[in-house]
């Protein structure tokens, strides 16, 4: 097979890539808006002309992107199913224009499911904020030593004076309520704005149900101030924070740009915890312009430093999501940031994918305890949740390494949080594997847990050396011809590479690694994607999405790993494509292939010596894991029948519960049920009666006699009775659809589970 390597002439760090990412969307489903992103070289002057000539409004230039505008037709209905093509091809016919799109809505969803004045205080006495005891994740909470630990060592930073002064954060996300007492301290109004209703305020809208809480709660992770006696202590208390107002709203691709690339010489770091749809069946990513504006912020932000983008990695763990298929996330511009929960546990919300690079903590099961911050209406909160609330951890971590070194570029960060990152403290998950460099990593965790200290000890410009110039080198096979796959079948393709060797853009030691790929498949959630180094290093590039059973394959996909940082790509890859559904009709076929190297012509400097891992903590977590489910039974206050290991899960029955022994029925009045109340016994039936017998004495027709829910199901694990449901049960995702539906949100999984705690909550009083 003739393979070539093709030289790639690049900008700086500017890395050109595919310009069509959206797709899994069908056109069908598409809101079109009577809003045109247009580019005209000749300037502003030019698209005012043309805009009065052809009847728009010129309504401003799209984010930083020169030459880019954003024209409306008033004429034309605001929201439409069918997209203008004659409005468009004739703004595209116009010889002054190089370039039109018609916007429309992208659905997009925030990422939540459900001090140095005091250096020889004690911890819990080092600030006077009353929520700061609650701060688990930043101090070591442990009343034993045999209890696992679980700050992100911050505490040692900020004794060094180090607190994020002088580096600027903006959150872009739904609002910022910037008055809070809090954060007004820390607020930048130059890295603020608000998309959605084009001026420079992004103070959210508030409503009954406090929706747009979503972006305070992440900046005051990043900005709360410290000692003022107001909730609890940012990571970076002493950094400045905005917020971009943009998800509050339609959102579209001249919108992202804005948000993504919004004054980037004055912001360094932008965090987002949002994205495409966690449903399991997504395939999407930024937009022509999204995309231009991340190119931008990599190649000219920070003064040519490069931008630093934070992402939330995704919380469609319990849908089978696989955050692969969000070109966010696995984009090599982003710092991808996962959730561990406080049992050191990958959290049941948590997406697996191969383009995550660290961890911070996060909620997790039901009685662990969640992330505290500031909230709307000049309040505190201990529940904030979900990755949306590990990313401004990961942001506040940046910013302290910022502060130490103001020089660093984009690459050098990404190098720091591979070589600090812990792999020690989630060591009892599975998925861990030591890469050809010697680095462990998890789809699950990426490198590990954030560690501030180390992370900032190795910025310090005394110790830590820039990394050499950023190369690219393609690998494809021109003389490849198309190749089937059918269910059970597989197509293996090797992929020999001298990694460019004797060219200027030759590659010693690997960064990201992508396969660019177009394959056409009948059931695009049965595919099986993985790719294995030259060392041995297998990635899993695409795993199976069982909600996923859209025909519209991929196109032009990058599907991004970081797993093999640092190996040497010389020698021989190996591409697999499998389908083991047992689906006998699915077919299809990988139409293109290339193999994308991303790295240095030379190892840098800190990696010329083996990454050596040293505890975290001495004393492992042996709490780590489900409790047997006995043991949550016992806690519910109905006495089960225990039941032998040799005995069968009681059936569940359509259409009513299994009759439980007599001494449980007790005569009582209760208020008829509600829909909610029937779901959730439904969904929790489902969970127990999988490992224990039917706890359930009546039938959804009988439910107005049943007795309250506190006598039913143990209280405080309605996380661990979802952990029960099997991936193929459809009851949650069910109940999860029908409450979307009626209740439009785009906070996922943190409403449905907030509705779920409150029908026990309302059957407790």
């Amino acid at each position: 097979m003739a393979v070539r390597c093709a030289a790639v002439v690049i900008f700086g760090a500017l890395v050109v890539l595919c310009a069509l990412p959206c797709q899994g969307v069908n056109a069908s489903d598409r809101q079109y808006l009577n809003e045109w992103a247009v580019e005209i070289p000749g300037g502003v002057d030019v698209a005012r002309a043309i805009a009065n000539e052809l009847g728009y409004e010129l309504i401003r230039q799209i984010g930083v992107l020169e030459n880019h505008y954003l024209f409306k037709h008033h004429s034309h209905p605001s929201r439409t199913k069918r997209s203008a093509d004659h409005i468009t091809k004739r703004l595209s016919e116009d010889d002054r224009v190089s370039w039109a799109e018609q916007q429309y809505e992208k659905k997009r969803s925030k990422r939540a499911p459900l001090g140095g004045e005091c250096k020889d205080c004690s911890v819990d006495k080092l600030f006077d904020d009353p929520m700061w005891n609650q701060q688990w994740y930043l101090q070591d909470t442990r009343t034993s030593p045999s209890l696992p630990k679980l700050d992100l060592h911050v505490i040692p930073v900020w004794k060094k004076g180090i607190t994020g002064k002088g580096v600027v954060i903006t959150v872009l996300d739904d609002g910022l309520e910037w008055n809070h007492t809090d954060i007004y301290p820390n607020y930048d109004p130059a890295a603020s704005y608000d998309f959605n209703d084009n001026d420079p305020d992004p103070f959210p809208r508030y409503d009954s149900t406090n929706e747009n809480k979503h972006g305070t709660r992440c900046a005051g992770e990043i900005a709360m101030q410290a000692d003022n006696n107001k909730c609890g202590v940012g990571v970076a208390y002493k950094s400045k924070v905005g917020g971009i107002r943009m998800l509050d709203g339609i959102v579209t691709d001249a919108i992202e740009a804005s948000s993504i690339g919004f004054n980037p010489d004055h912001v360094d770091i932008y965090s987002a915890s949002w994205g495409p749809n966690d449903d399991g069946k997504t395939v999407e990513g930024p937009g022509r312009l999204a995309q231009k504006a991340f190119e931008y912020g990599i190649q000219k932000g920070r003064g040519g430093k490069g931008s630093i983008f934070v992402w939330a990695s995704g919380n469609g763990g319990r849908q089978g999501d696989n955050c692969d298929c969000d070109g966010y996330t696995d984009s090599i511009y982003t710092i991808s940031i996962s959730s561990a929960s406080q049992q050191g546990l990958s959290p049941w919300y948590a997406e697996k994918c191969s383009s995550t690079l660290a961890t911070a903590y996060s909620s997790g099961d039901y009685t662990d305890q969640r992330i505290t911050s500031a909230d709307l209406h000049n309040e505190c909160t201990e529940t904030h949740t979900g990755t949306s609330a590990s990313a401004p951890l990961a942001a506040g971590i940046f910013a302290l390494a910022l502060e130490q070194n103001p020089d660093l570029t984009w690459r050098d960060l990404q190098h720091l949080v591979v070589w600090t990152s812990e792999f020690d403290p989630l060591a009892n998950n599975p998925g861990w594997k030591r890469n050809g460099a010697g680095l462990m990593v998890n789809s699950r965790f990426g490198f590990g847990l954030l560690n501030a200290k180390a992370l900032v000890d190795l910025a310090d410009p005394k110790v830590w050396k820039h990394v050499p110039e950023k190369k690219q080198c393609i690998v494809r096979d021109d003389t490849f011809q198309s190749r089937p796959l059918k269910a059970a079948g597989e197509i293996s393709i090797e992929i020999p590479t001298k990694a460019c060797a004797g060219q200027t853009n030759s590659i010693e030691s690997l960064e990201h690694v992508q396969v660019e790929a177009s394959i056409e498949y009948t059931r695009r959630g049965d595919l099986h994607i993985t790719l294995t180094s030259p060392s041995g290093t297998t990635t899993v590039l695409l795993a199976e999405r069982e909600r996923d059973t859209s025909s519209n394959g991929f196109r032009n996909w990058d599907f991004m790993s970081v797993h093999t940082w640092g190996e040497n790509p010389t020698g021989t890859w190996t591409l697999k494509i499998t389908d083991t559904s047992g689906r006998m009709e699915n077919e299809g076929q990988i139409l293109t292939w290339k193999l994308i190297l991303h790295g240095t012509s030379e190892k840098p400097e800190h990696m010329k010596k083996p990454r050596v891992y040293t505890p975290y903590n001495a004393v492992q977590n042996d709490r780590r894991g489900v409790e047997h489910m006995e043991d949550m039974l016992e806690e519910s206050s109905v006495p089960p029948k225990k039941m032998e290991k040799s005995q069968a899960p009681a059936p569940v029955a359509a259409s009513s519960f299994a009759q439980a022994p007599a001494q449980e029925e007790k005569p009582r009045t209760a208020q008829a049920a509600s829909t909610p109340d029937i779901a959730l016994l439904h969904l929790l039936q489902s969970a127990f009666n999988r490992q224990s017998p039917a706890i359930y004495p009546h039938s959804v027709a009988s439910l107005s006699q049943a007795p309250p829910l506190r006598d039913r199901i143990p209280q405080q694990k309605p996380y661990k009775a979802q952990e029960r449901l099997s991936p193929e049960s459809s009851l949650y995702n069910d109940y999860r659809d029908s409450f979307y539906r009626d209740q439009a949100d785009r906070h996922r999984d943190e409403r449905l589970l907030q509705a779920l705690f409150e029908i026990l909550e309302g059957e407790q009083q």
